[in-house]
C-alpha cells in the first residue's frame, strides 16, 4: 500500500481488494549478520505472497518497533509498551476501517508481539464497528513444526540449527529478498542444542527469554546456526508459510460469512 497512490488504491479497492493485511514486526538485534529490520523485512515478504496467493489483499504498511524488551541489551532495538503498541495497532486498524476495508488480518512477524495482539485484536475488532472485520491469525503452531521437520530433511539440519532466532530458517529467509542486508562473513552458530527448541520446551524457553532477556541466553543475540543458510531454501519456506498463511484466512474468511448469512437469515 505505501508504495501505491491514493488513486492507486481506490481503484484496487473497487476491484475488489478490501483485505488488508497488517503484519507486525519489529526493529530488535537479529545476530551480528542480520539487519534490525529483519522482521520487518519479512512481515513485508510474507504478506506479498499471501496477497498474492489470495487475490483480494492488499499489505498494509507494516508496524514497528514492536514488543522487544528481551532484546533490548543489544544496540540498535527499540521497543514499545504495551499500551503504545496496543494503541498503535488500535489506530491503524481504525483508520483502515474508515477507509472502507472489509476484512483487516492482523498477523505477527515478531513472536514477541504474538501474545499481546492474540489478546488485544478482539477488543479492536469491537471498536471499528459492524462494517469491517478485525481478527489475529494465531500461528498454527502444528503445521509450523510439520514444515521445520520437512526442511530439516531436506537440509539435513538438526532442530537447533533451524533455530527461532537468526539461525538457519530465518538467515535463509531473508537471503532469499534482501541478500545484500546480510552478512555471512559474521554468521556464526549460536544457542543450537535441540533439547532447547523441543515443541515441549518451547514455551519455557520462550518464557525466559521474556523475563531475563536473550543476552542471558547467548552473547550473540543468535538462537539457532545461521553458517549453512541459502537463498533457495529461503524462497521456499517464505512460499510454504505464506500458503500456510493464506490457507489459513481462506477458512476463517469462509467461516465468517457463514455467520454473516446465519445473522441475516434470523
Amino acid at each position: 500500500m505505501e508504495e501505491m497512490s491514493w488513486e492507486e488504491l481506490q481503484e484496487a479497492m473497487k476491484d475488489g481488494k478490501t483485505t488488508a493485511l497488517l503484519y507486525a514486526g519489529a526493529i530488535e538485534q537479529h545476530g551480528p549478520h542480520l539487519p534490525t529490520g529483519t522482521d520487518t523485512i519479512l512481515g513485508y515478504a510474507l504478506g506479498q505472497r499471501v496477497a498474492k496467493i489470495l487475490g483480494n489483499a492488499l499489505v498494509a504498511p507494516v508496524i514497528r518497533p514492536g514488543l522487544s524488551e528481551h532484546h533490548i541489551d543489544f544496540p540498535g532495538t527499540f521497543t514499545l509498551s504495551y499500551e503504545t503498541f496496543c494503541k498503535l495497532v488500535e489506530e491503524c486498524c481504525v483508520s483502515l476501517a474508515r477507509q472502507g476495508f472489509e476484512n483487516i488480518v492482523v498477523i505477527s512477524s515478531h513472536g514477541g508481539n504474538t501474545d499481546a495482539l492474540k489478546a488485544f485484536t478482539p477488543y479492536v475488532s469491537k471498536k471499528v464497528g459492524d462494517k469491517t472485520t478485525v481478527f489475529f491469525l494465531i500461528p498454527d503452531q502444528k503445521s509450523h513444526h510439520e514444515s521445520t521437520q520437512r526442511f530439516m530433511k531436506k537440509t539435513n539440519a538438526t532442530l537447533g540449527e533451524m533455530g527461532a532466532h537468526s539461525g538457519l530458517s530465518e538467515t535463509s529467509m531473508v537471503l532469499a529478498v534482501r541478500p545484500e542486508l546480510v552478512d555471512m562473513k559474521r554468521a556464526r552458530n549460536g544457542l543450537s542444542d535441540d533439547e532447547f527448541y523441543l515443541p515441549e520446551n518451547v514455551l519455557i524457553s520462550q518464557m525466559q527469554a521474556f523475563t531475563h532477556g536473550i543476552k542471558a541466553q547467548i552473547d550473540n543475540g543468535t538462537l539457532g546456526d545461521p553458517r549453512r543458510s541459502t537463498k533457495e531454501l529461503g524462497e521456499e519456506m517464505l512460499d510454504s508459510y505464506a500458503e500456510e498463511q493464506a490457507s489459513q484466512i481462506k477458512k476463517i474468511m469462509a467461516t465468517l460469512e457463514k455467520t454473516k448469512h446465519k445473522k441475516k437469515m434470523m
